[in-house]
């Protein structure tokens, strides 16, 4: 059997839309025969007894006397895979009406599964960005069952992907026009989405289109890991501390910014280290009091700076300094 059933959405469509063409009234009955679209909108949710007679036949069943329940005209089972889902009834002389029955049957039945064909894109697509979101949360290592459903959406997860994060008005018409092409991306928030990429061509034509729309704030890249979350993670890192360091880049790269981020999220056997580092170089104090000061203002620019009492650029010299110096990345 089927799944398909005649909704009430689906059957007054029918109506108004076949009434825009005939000039007689139209009723649509669901499996039951009871009236579920109706030109004479009285009459819905009446039974039908020509529709009810339709059905128990499995054939066109034409009134030709008024009757207590039932007007003359013809009454046409719908049938789709050889099931019948409902009825369509023209109100009026059998032999006047019949001509157009055919024709209100076959436009109901393509309505029917055009409106099935658009639902079942609507749940694909539902479905495929819940796997994205759960893409976006599960940190631990995919098992084959994982491997499984990615694949359903076309995405093989045995290869690295990277994570490209964007900020400003993804619900722009110019930004949709990007998902669009680029099928594996995911909304975060009202403001925030992901797209999930290779590092082929494609990320390279999407980088690009990104940088050239007006909606988008800020881009950020997490570079290609094996778990997609892990990328994600190091997009949203790289945003946080580009937009701190570097507030009126365009776009930010984690394999470029992790030394700074790092030096404030290490351990302090680690910071040590560091400052052991620069102390073998021969390096100046005042570098070792610049990462002090950075790890302690938690890589606020502006913060470190008023702290050291040197300028944005004098600061952004020196973290560049110590990570040349520390062989840090």
């Amino acid at each position: 059997m089927i799944n398909i059933k005649l909704s009430k959405t689906i059957a007054q469509k029918i109506v108004l839309e076949m009434m825009n063409v005939i000039p007689y009234n139209i009723n649509v009955m669901d499996e039951n025969g009871v009236i579920i679209g109706s030109g004479d909108i009285r009459r819905i949710g009446n039974i039908h007894e020509g529709a009810k007679k339709a059905i128990d036949n499995q054939f066109v069943n034409e009134v030709y006397e008024e009757e207590e329940r039932m007007k003359p005209g013809v009454n046409e089972p719908i049938i789709i895979e050889d099931n019948i889902i409902g009825v369509i009834g023209i109100t009026g002389p059998p032999d006047e009406v019949r001509r157009f029955s055919k024709l209100v049957r076959a436009t109901a039945v393509l309505l029917i599964e055009q409106c099935q064909l658009d639902e079942e894109i609507q749940n694909k697509k539902l479905n495929m960005q819940k796997f994205y979101h759960e893409l976006v949360h599960r940190k631990i290592e995919y098992d084959e069952k994982f491997y499984g459903r990615a694949k359903i959406y076309g995405m093989d997860l045995t290869k690295k992907y990277q994570t490209i994060l964007v900020n400003g008005n993804i619900n722009s018409q110019k930004f949709k026009i990007i998902c669009n092409k680029y099928t594996h991306y995911c909304d975060l928030d009202n403001n925030r989405g992901v797209f999930f990429i290779e590092a082929d061509q494609s990320y390279n034509l999407l980088l690009k289109e990104l940088k050239n729309n007006k909606e988008i704030n800020k881009i950020s890249i997490g570079g290609e890991e094996k778990i997609i979350a892990i990328s994600l993670e190091n997009a949203e890192l790289a945003m946080k501390f580009g937009i701190k360091i570097k507030p009126s880049t365009l776009i930010y790269n984690y394999n470029e910014l992790k030394f700074f981020i790092h030096l404030s999220y290490d351990t302090k056997e680690s910071l040590v280290s560091l400052i052991s580092s620069l102390d073998n170089v021969g390096s100046k104090l005042e570098l070792i009091q610049t990462i002090q000061a950075y790890v302690e203002e938690n890589g606020d620019i502006n913060s470190v700076s008023s702290r050291l009492n040197i300028h944005r650029n004098t600061l952004n010299y020196r973290l560049e300094r110590i990570k040349q110096l520390t062989g840090k990345t």
